[in-house]
């Protein structure tokens, strides 16, 4: 179509905005949704599903622009996601414009005005908290509180905080001023962006929010979970009944005075309901002198050349009219654009015109071709294809978005691959100058386009790095993705970055509970280390090896690992490293019952670790010895550490590590008798850590505060506390501890004699410790299987069922060498035998009097070793109450 055409049109900046047809019941959806989030003052969540081209922008335009009109106090912010945005670019861009700061801004007068509407929002002065994590959003650099301070020693932390802070901004934010947060089309966002969204649309309470996204199916194939909330309304946007797309079209004619029906027809047959498709005949018609201008600027037909008209067909086809519609400075520019993404940069497309020029005699530092290109973005706009961006990622850069995605797609498609290789090469060398040299996302682009761009050892540089910072901030499952891509394009090339690449790659294989994977990974940074001779990171392969098989109740492959670490760490004089040893044998220890031999390898852990004045090591020896104090019975000495971890954590205002160890003294109450007194600290444990967002550690606390409740015989309390404890567990990935909590439940469902339910959660628990193969775990399972089974009085098939549970467990726990877990199993074993099978069967009297003799005779083993334990030691110390993933070494 010519510009005088477009320009006909009437529309501002010569766009053709669609009219709205059929679309009424969708509508109604999104003012029904407002409605309710404003009268019930809770938030809601609405997902507009369709493919390119349906209308899912119109139709968000037509709500934005009545609520506009109709609800004057209800404040409305919106963002668009790019396809290879930053983490959180939608976020970024929506406190942007609720605070009103411009993209690159970070003067001292920004952040003083910053904290001042802060203060106003929450009608509060003590705001440090949140304008610290709100700051990080928008990429201000605000020094933190004290507490803060701590927090940001911990990255996984940090993060959980951070995304708490939002909510809690966002629901008092919203509680005078109504709000719509709409984000544009959401399968383009980045992980951690739909993560957080995901997170506010399940979290948000007691606030008048309207949270509205519009997304291509593609978002439910990654996102399977996305519309697993009561509050969450699909609306999925299908094609244009025939009736509504002929009145769409008689819409777009209406400068035509009576559009003839065989102009209508054709248009509607084409476009297949599509109203992207039928606003490009409308182009159609008019390159085809189907449609002119009058003098007047009304139109004419001409229905004698319809014939000559090259409709599309799909929107394929109205792609490829408007590619070839291009000049050819027009869509070489744009090829360029289309190297970079979804968004682009004006100095990236003027480097990008240099490639082969030889450069000026003398250069002044200005050129022609900016201009140039300055005039085609602008003519490229009035015609839809290009969109200025008020902000840009790139301080001093002025950024542009392409207004299709799919056009962007096909010109990179038609784009020849060598010339689009050179073209990523070149992007990513102008990026390493002008972008972010620290943000993940940044760092991300940079690994693909020197990918796309033939360079592999630079790529792999790039995601070995992104990977480190999505590590720092136990992103794991994003971080092994980049040191997976990393090490594949990186070969042998760089032995220092590779072997320091398997290492980290190995952690967090480990922390997504990959095992396997994880074992390959320690297992080529052994080979590497063994190959060149480096000892002490041989020690640390064979450590975190040693750990793996811990972890997994293979106690002997453990030790083996971890000795030969220790005498790596020892021969290469790495004393951080024979203490991390000696902690793990420890450990290994600990587990086997074996509770004066865990001590005197922590002890030594702890002397060398007080020596390199490492805190945070004391603490993590600290937290083992008192696991030991605690299993052994020595409830002062374990209190006592405790409390003074407690005075330590509360003198540095480390409010997560106060959270942690509240717990801690609560197991001491619990394994101590004093059940009430346990409820109490748990409570105020699970008040801190809900203040500071820890999710993981409320699960931990709810479990402790759920077992507390059943040994108080008030079952109901812990079925409902365990209840809560499982559904935050669900969303955390640690398998372990919802199998715990399974366990927990199934307990307090036999407490009420509701066998059936008792029988399903431990079913299920059992099935997570086996796929999670965590053997001492499923021991103590299939232990409650069967006291679940000896209280129901279950005969037949479900009897023999629970002796074996009983037998497995027994079994296992001989295994793993778990004495004092063994002692239990036997005992529990001899009461379901005297209980279900009668005392007075000769042969089973024998059977029960065999069972309790070996557990009698594991518990005078395990006293007579006690005696030979060391003093006791004055401390900090941390205790995770519960298998917690955060507390590993």
């Amino acid at each position: 179509m010519s510009d005088s055409a477009i320009r006909a049109l009437g529309v501002p900046g010569a766009t053709i905005r669609t009219p709205l047809v059929g679309r009424g019941r969708e509508l109604r959806e999104l003012e029904d949704a407002l409605a309710r989030a404003l009268s019930n003052g809770e938030p809601q969540t609405v997902t507009l599903i369709g493919g390119p081209g349906i209308g899912k922008s119109r139709l968000l335009h037509e709500f934005v622009s009545r609520v506009s009109e109709r609800e004057r106090r209800v404040r409305i912010y919106r963002a668009a996601c790019q396809e290879s945005g930053s983490s959180f670019g939608p976020f970024s861009h929506i406190l942007r414009a609720r605070f009103g700061i411009l993209e690159g801004a970070d003067s001292a007068s920004t952040r003083a005005s910053f904290r001042a509407m802060v203060e106003e929002a929450l009608g509060d002065r003590r705001v440090d908290e949140f304008v610290h994590y709100l700051g990080a959003f928008l990429g201000l650099d605000l020094e933190g509180s004290p507490f803060v301070q701590a927090l940001e020693e911990d990255p996984a932390q940090a993060a959980v905080v951070g995304r708490a802070v939002l909510r809690r901004f966002l629901e008092l934010d919203a509680r005078d001023r109504p709000m719509v947060l709409a984000f544009e089309d959401l399968h383009w966002a980045h992980d951690d962006s739909l993560e957080l969204l995901r997170y506010l649309t399940a979290s948000l309470r007691g606030c008048p929010v309207l949270i509205v996204a519009t997304a291509r199916p593609e978002l439910l194939a990654r996102r399977a979970d996305w519309l697993d909330s009561p509050s969450h309304t699909r609306l999925e946007l299908s094609p244009l009944s025939p009736d509504d797309a002929a009145q769409l079209m008689l819409k777009l004619l209406d400068k035509t005075g009576d559009p003839p029906e065989e102009l209508v027809d054709a248009a509607v047959e084409m476009a297949g309901g599509s109203p992207y498709l039928l606003q490009q005949m409308l182009r159609a018609f008019f390159d085809a002198g189907v449609l002119r201008v009058e003098q007047d600027a009304n139109w004419s037909v001409a229905l004698d050349k319809l014939d000559d008209a090259h409709l599309p067909l799909t929107v394929e086809d109205a792609i490829s009219a408007r590619i070839a519609s291009l000049t050819a400075a027009e869509r070489g520019l744009l090829e360029k654009a289309a190297s970079m993404g979804g968004v682009f940069w004006l100095g990236a497309l003027v480097a990008l015109s240099r490639e082969g020029q030889k450069p000026p005699e003398l250069w002044g530092g200005h050129d022609t071709v900016v201009s140039e290109y300055e005039e085609l973005l602008e003519t490229l706009a009035e015609r839809d294809y290009v969109l200025p961006l008020p902000d840009s990622s790139i301080p001093g850069e002025r950024e542009y978005a392409f207004k299709h995605n799919l056009e962007r797609e096909t010109l990179y498609r038609l784009t020849n691959r060598s010339r689009m290789r050179t073209l990523h090469r070149r992007v990513g060398e102008w990026l390493e100058f002008h972008g972010e040299e620290d943000a993940e996302a940044q760092i991300e682009m940079l690994a693909q386009h020197f990918e796309e761009g033939g360079a592999p050892d630079r790529a792999a540089r790039y995601y070995v790095s992104a990977g480190d910072r999505a590590r720092a901030r136990y992103a794991n499952a994003k971080a092994s993705e980049y040191y997976a891509r990393g090490l594949e394009l990186l070969g042998d090339a760089d032995p220092r970055i590779r072997v320091e690449a398997l290492h980290h790659y190995g952690d967090v294989l480990q922390l997504a509970g990959r095992n396997d994977e994880a074992l390959g990974a320690f297992s080529d940074m052994l080979q590497m280390a063994w190959r060149l001779d480096l000892k002490a990171k041989g020690g640390a392969a064979h450590n975190r090896i040693g750990r793996l098989y811990r972890a997994v109740g293979h106690l002997d492959q453990a030790m083996r690992h971890l000795g030969t670490g220790h005498a790596l760490f020892d021969a290469d004089g790495d004393r951080r490293g024979q203490a991390s040893s000696l902690d793990d044998i420890g450990k290994v220890h600990w587990m086997r019952g074996d509770y004066g031999s865990a001590e005197r390898f922590m002890v030594k852990a702890l002397e060398l670790r007080r020596e390199l004045e490492d805190k945070r090591s004391i603490a993590l020896s600290q937290n083992n010895l008192g696991l030991v104090y605690q299993d052994s019975g020595r409830f002062e000495e374990a209190k006592r550490a405790f409390e003074e971890a407690l005075l330590l954590r509360q003198e540095i205002g480390d409010r997560p590590g106060i959270a942690q160890t509240l717990n801690n003294l609560g197991t001491i109450h619990q394994d101590d008798g004093a059940h009430e007194r346990a409820v109490e600290v748990y409570d105020e444990a699970l008040r801190v850590a809900r203040e500071v967002g820890d999710r993981m550690r409320q699960a931990v606390i709810l479990t402790n505060l759920g077992e507390s409740h059943y040994r108080l015989e008030r079952p109901q309390q812990a079925i409902e506390v365990l209840g809560n404890a499982e559904a935050l567990s669900s969303s955390l990935g640690d398998r372990i501890l919802e199998g715990e909590i399974l366990r927990g439940l199934a307990k307090a469902h036999m407490l009420v004699r509701e066998f059936a339910k008792a029988r399903e959660y431990i079913s299920r628990s059992i099935e997570l410790f086996e796929s999670a193969r965590a053997k001492p775990f499923l021991g103590v399972a299939q232990r409650t299987f069967g006291e679940i089974a000896s209280a129901a009085g279950w005969g037949g098939d479900d009897h023999a069922r629970a002796k074996e549970a009983f037998e497995r467990s027994v079994a296992l726990f001989t295994e793993l060498g778990n004495d004092i877990e063994l002692a239990h199993s036997l005992d529990s074993y001899a009461a379901f035998v005297e209980q279900t099978e009668g005392d007075d069967d000769p042969v089973k009297v024998h059977e029960v009097m065999q069972l309790r003799t070996r557990a009698d005779a594991i518990r005078e083993r395990l006293r007579a070793a006690e005696a030979y334990a060391l003093p006791p030691l004055e401390g900090e110390a941390t205790h995770p109450g519960a298998s917690n993933p955060l507390d590993e070494a």
